[in-house]
């Protein structure tokens, strides 16, 4: 997993390049679980849990970059969100960055030891792929704090399931 937060730093250090034309007034949207062995920071026994996710990103007809990740708590009672602007950002729960290859769209981001990268290829139309690969650097817990329910959690271990990727027409940050 070194080699994944590595990959992360990497895209930081490249210069951003412009979104495609073809994203230009797009909503594309990733969906994926993540399989966890997790702990509220300093307490009992880690647990596997199952936590749904999703990736949100619109390019406005300016090419302007507008993200949004958001996760669910395992027992599905609590959903929460992170918003970014722009293709690279850093703050108290981590730093992000977005690159364009071709109809590719790759998300990196690095929270306190979890690295994330979402890759995203787009046909151009009304469809498009995306992976999701997650990993934590070093041996011991990574400690980040839950979009859902904003408690600092430990996490042991941490992979991405299967993802699943849809494309709409105009900007779903709007409604």
């Amino acid at each position: 997993m070194k080699s994944l937060i590595a990959v992360a730093g990497m895209t930081f250090a490249c210069s951003a390049q412009a979104a495609p034309q073809g994203f230009y007034g797009k909503t594309l949207r990733v969906y994926w679980n993540e399989a966890r062995s997790q702990r509220v920071q300093g307490e009992g026994a880690f647990k596997s849990v199952s936590i749904p996710l999703s990736f949100t990103v619109y390019v406005s007809t300016k090419g302007q970059l507008f993200k949004r990740l958001t996760s669910t708590t395992a027992s599905g009672r609590a959903t929460g969100s992170k918003d970014r602007v722009g293709d690279a950002g850093s703050g108290a729960d981590g730093a992000g960055a977005v690159t364009f290859q071709g109809n590719t769209l790759i998300a990196t981001g690095n929270n306190h030891g979890l690295g994330r990268r979402i890759r995203i290829t787009f046909d151009g139309g009304s469809s498009c792929s995306a992976e999701v690969l997650t990993g934590k650097a070093g041996a011991g817990a990574a400690t980040v704090r839950s979009n859902a329910t904003g408690k600092m959690l430990e996490l042991e271990s941490v992979s991405a399931g299967p993802a699943s990727c849809s494309v709409q027409d105009g900007n779903a940050f709007a409604n």
